[in-house]
C-alpha cells in the first residue's frame, strides 16, 4: 500500500516538475522571442524568393508549364481510347519525343519544389521551423502548454510505466470516467510514434475533452486534420489532467492509502442512522429528543433557516456597528 502511495506521489510530482520547467521555458522564450522571431522572418523571406516570380521554384514550375502546354497541344484532340498509330502520326511517326517532354515537365517542377524544400532544410528542417513557431505561439497565448511534451522528454516511458494498470491501477471517484478514459485512449497509442492518433476510442466515439482547459485542447486538437489529436500534446494534457484528479481525489489508486477512494470510505446508511440523531443535536442541527430527520430537503431548508437568521442579526446591529459603514447611494462598504 505505501509502495502504491510512493509511485503516485512521484507520478504526481514529476508532472507539477516538468509543468514548472515548461513555464520556465516559456520565460526564457519571452527573453529570447526577439531573436526567434528575426529568424523566423528571415527564413519565410528566403522561402518566399524561392516561389516569388524570378526565383528558382517559380522559373522551374514556369518552364515545366510551358513543357507540357507544348505537349498538349501537339495531343490536342487525342482522347484516352486513341490508339498508339494515331499518337504517332500526330508525332510525325514518334511517340517517345512526347512522353520524355512530359516526364521531363515533371522533373523539372520537382526540382522547382525542391528548391524550397532545401531552403527550409538549411534553416534546420521542417520541424525545427515547426518548433520555433510553436514557441512564438506559446508566448503570445501565455501557452506553456505546448512546451511539456519537451519537457517531458525522455521521461515518457517512465511516466507511461507509473500509469500502468500493473503497478498503479487508476478508477474514477465518481460517475465522471473522463480522465481515466482519456488515459486508456493514450496507452492504447503508447506506441505509436506519428505525429498524431485517432480522436475515437475503440467504440467509434471521440474522446471527451470537457475535462481540460481551453488552451489544451487548442495544443491537442488540430484543426486541419478532423478526428485526430496531436499525439505528444494529448500525451502531456493527460498525465497533467491525472495528476491533478489523483490531488483532488477525484481519481483513486486501488490499492492505496494516501490516494484510495473516498467514497469507499464513507460510513453504511444503516450506521450513520443510528448516530444521525446524537449528532444533530452535537452540531446544533437539532434539540435534544427530537425526532431526527435526514432528508436532504429539510437539511437544506435549515441551513436557509440559519443563513436568514444570520443576515437578520447583521441587520439589526448594523446601526451600532461603527467598524461597518455602507454608502446609502453606491452600497459600497468603508
Amino acid at each position: 500500500m505505501r509502495v502504491r502511495d510512493d509511485l503516485a506521489t512521484m507520478f504526481c510530482k514529476r508532472v507539477a516538475t516538468k509543468i514548472k520547467k515548461a513555464k520556465a521555458e516559456l520565460e526564457e522564450i519571452r527573453l529570447a522571442e526577439r531573436e526567434i522571431v528575426e529568424a523566423l522572418i528571415g527564413n519565410y523571406r528566403t522561402v518566399l524568393k524561392h516561389i516569388d516570380e524570378g526565383g528558382p521554384a517559380h522559373g522551374a514550375l514556369t518552364k515545366a508549364a510551358a513543357m507540357t502546354a507544348e505537349t498538349r497541344q501537339a495531343l490536342e484532340g487525342l482522347d484516352e481510347e486513341a490508339s498508339v498509330d494515331e499518337v504517332a502520326t500526330r508525332q510525325e511517326g514518334k511517340v517517345s519525343p512526347a512522353v520524355i517532354a512530359l516526364v521531363k515537365a515533371q522533373l523539372v517542377q520537382a526540382g522547382g519544389f525542391g528548391t524550397v524544400t532545401k531552403a527550409v532544410e538549411g534553416f534546420g528542417g521542417f520541424a525545427k521551423q515547426y518548433e520555433q513557431i510553436e514557441k512564438v505561439s506559446a508566448h503570445h497565448g501565455n501557452f506553456w502548454e505546448v512546451l511539456l511534451y519537451g519537457q517531458i522528454g525522455r521521461d515518457r516511458a517512465v511516466m507511461f510505466d507509473r500509469a500502468d494498470n500493473d503497478k498503479l491501477k487508476f478508477t474514477a471517484t465518481s460517475e465522471d470516467s473522463r480522465v481515466p478514459d482519456a488515459l486508456a485512449h493514450a496507452q492504447r497509442h503508447q506506441a505509436a510514434r506519428g505525429e498524431y492518433i485517432t480522436a475515437f476510442n475503440e467504440e467509434g466515439k471521440e474522446v471527451d475533452l470537457s475535462f481540460t482547459t481551453q488552451n489544451w485542447r487548442k495544443g491537442v486538437v488540430d484543426k486541419t486534420r478532423t478526428g485526430q489529436f496531436v499525439r505528444k500534446h494529448f500525451e502531456a494534457m493527460v498525465f497533467t489532467a491525472l495528476a491533478e484528479e489523483l490531488r483532488t481525489g477525484d481519481v483513486a489508486v486501488v490499492g492505496s492509502e494516501e490516494y484510495a477512494d473516498w467514497s469507499e470510505q464513507l460510513l453504511a446508511w444503516e450506521v450513520v442512522q443510528e448516530t444521525l440523531g446524537s449528532y444533530l443535536v452535537e452540531v446544533g442541527l437539532a434539540e435534544a429528543g427530537e425526532s431526527a430527520e435526514s432528508d436532504a430537503t429539510f437539511f437544506r431548508r435549515q441551513m436557509e433557516d440559519k443563513l436568514r437568521g444570520a443576515a437578520a442579526a447583521a441587520d439589526a446591529g448594523y446601526p451600532e456597528n461603527d467598524g461597518l459603514v455602507i454608502d446609502p447611494e453606491t452600497g459600497i462598504r468603508h
